[in-house]
């Protein structure tokens, strides 16, 4: 009977000691604070040169730029994708935003179409970033493998929703600019169910977001126009709770419409038509400032 009180008195003891111990381990837990984190916003200025860019409705003669060529023309619509934004810093802060796409509008993140007849598109607000300093921004002009899906996408990716949306070779059309010239060679052409294109516009789409082998003997169709752009800012950014900076960016159509001929050049719904556009896009974008 007493090897067995001895026993049971030590079972007791076992217990108790272990008890203690975890709740000794549980008041010495480390409580881990929420990483701090701020906002910044995003604003692209478009522009013509100089000038701001003014919309004017398709078939409307009044031109309000005259390029050097002595061509005269205006806008009527434009738009482009700006998506993979990363922010960097001199410290080896980064920050990437995410991207999500999804049938679901309210679940697609980190795609954002500035289209002119959106106002307010043109702002981007990016939220939980890291707390730091930052001094650099990249970002694609487009849609990448990522958004471009056989299933349906919602949101700014959602043809039915406004997207620009070609097909799936073609993809989405990254950037585009429409207009009228006084000398443009566009034809009136009525598609039918009251939709025509109207004499004298121009369309400057380019898209493309992979490369695809052409049948034998005929040229390359589908190429991959995918920009990233790589902006400096002119000072660092300081990303914390209670701030909120800003970057301001232009956005020069002029270095696009640059050098085009109107007569011939009026016309552009083909990834290898838009190529040579693409590669324009680089100095298209341009810092103007920040500021906290």
């Amino acid at each position: 009977m007493k090897s067995l009180n001895k026993l049971i008195f030590a079972s007791l003891f076992c217990s108790i000691f272990i008890l203690s111990a975890c709740n000794k381990d549980d008041d010495d837990q480390v409580v881990t604070e929420p990483e701090e984190t701020g906002t910044i916003t995003l604003l692209f200025d478009n522009r013509l040169g100089d000038q701001n860019i003014s919309i004017k409705d398709f078939g409307d003669t009044d031109y309000q730029y005259t390029d050097e060529d002595g061509q005269e023309y205006n806008v009527s619509l434009f738009a482009y994708y700006i998506s993979e934004i990363i922010l960097e810093g001199p410290n080896g802060e980064k920050h990437l935003d995410p991207l999500n796409v999804s049938a679901n509008a309210d679940e697609v993140t980190g795609y954002y179409h500035v289209i002119s007849t959106t106002p307010g598109s043109n702002v981007i607000n990016l939220k939980g970033i890291t707390a730091g300093t930052y001094d650099k921004i990249r970002f694609t002009i487009g849609v990448n493998e990522a958004g471009v899906q056989e299933g349906a996408a919602g949101g700014v990716l959602d043809p039915a929703e406004g997207a620009w949306f070609w097909n799936w070779n073609a993809g989405y059309i990254g950037f585009g600019v429409e207009g009228n010239a006084s000398n443009s060679g566009q034809e009136y052409i009525d598609y039918g169910n009251g939709f025509e294109t109207l004499e004298g516009t121009f369309a400057i789409h380019v898209g493309g977001w992979k490369d695809v082998e052409p049948a034998p003997g005929e040229d390359p169709k589908f190429v991959n126009n995918i920009q990233t752009i790589e902006l400096d800012f002119d000072s660092s950014l300081k990303i914390e709770e209670d701030l909120n900076p800003e970057a301001h960016i232009n956005v020069n159509f002029d270095e696009i419409l640059k050098g085009i001929d109107f007569s011939t050049t009026y016309g552009v719904h083909r990834p290898d038509l838009g190529k040579p556009f693409a590669e324009k896009l680089v100095n298209v974008f341009e810092l103007d400032h920040v500021h906290q």
